[in-house]
């Protein structure tokens, strides 16, 4: 393992090269990259006339799941009840969810896609779709290393 020079003399030399006895900094690095890179790429595929990633996952979610409980979807989206409450009010703004009340509990509300408004499954289709081309220029081996690594990764993060 080699050190590149040191920007910073406050931190210590950045580690090259992922040798056994490495502490991960450069793969750490390299990955942190890697995610701030993707979220500014991925957001750059955003258009006027489609609903951001973050609204298409809700909508995505109620296409394959049906009309939920507010609480579910933020449990199926893994974010919090406050940001799913933000995403429908913006797209029941735009006529695509109808929230109504829950038939047996009068503390939930359902949210439903509204029928006919919108092209979801095409437009999640699309947008895996300009997605999967950033992987392109893979060969297979390397995507389905890269699938397996990233699968691996998430399955121990959501463990703990």
């Amino acid at each position: 393992m080699s050190t590149a020079s040191n920007p910073d003399p406050g931190r210590p030399p950045r580690q090259t090269g992922l040798g056994a006895e490495s502490d991960g900094f450069e793969l750490a690095e390299a990955v942190a990259a890697f995610v701030t890179s993707f979220g500014r790429w991925a957001r750059t595929l955003d258009t006027e006339d489609a609903p951001s990633y973050p609204r298409l996952r809700l909508l995505y979610t109620l296409h394959c799941e049906g009309p939920q409980r507010m609480a579910d979807l933020a449990d199926a989206l893994e974010v919090t009840p406050r940001n799913v409450t933000s995403l429908v009010d913006g797209l029941e703004q735009e006529g695509l969810v109808r929230r109504r009340p829950h038939p047996t509990d009068r503390r939930a509300t359902i949210v439903g896609l509204e029928p006919g408004a919108i092209d979801v499954d095409g437009l999640y289709r699309t947008r895996a779709a300009q997605i999967g081309e950033l992987f392109a220029n893979l060969g297979k081996g390397d995507r389905e290393a890269l699938l397996r690594i990233v699968r691996k990764l998430d399955t121990r993060l959501r463990q703990g």
